[in-house]
């Protein structure tokens, strides 16, 4: 299995949500450079719906925002052990092109 790469879709989520917070479908789409908000969150579900990634999204959570709007959050709380180094080399390989 390969990491999705950084040039998708969901490659750029993956990378966006990679530190474990819980996150706005928003924050996510500003992060990963994406839009709309619904291309966001059909890749949050397509990591949490394959199977062969093996990456742990819960459910969102849904709380009410100051102007009363429902708002979702969303996290990667785990990926396996094969993806986190193949990130990490990446990480490390992008830091010695700089």
């Amino acid at each position: 299995m390969r990491v999705p790469p950084n040039n998708t879709n969901l490659g750029r989520v993956l990378r966006a949500m990679q530190g474990g917070r819980w996150m706005t479908a928003g924050e996510i789409r500003r992060k990963a450079g994406m839009h709309p908000d619904a291309e966001v969150t059909a890749r949050v579900r397509e990591l949490r719906d394959t199977e062969s990634l093996g990456c742990v999204v819960p459910p969102a959570r849904t709380f009410k925002s100051a102007s009363g709007k429902v708002v979702h959050r969303y996290q990667l709380a785990d990926i396996p052990s094969w993806m986190r180094e193949a990130l990490e080399r990446e990480r490390k390989d992008q830091g010695t092109m700089a």
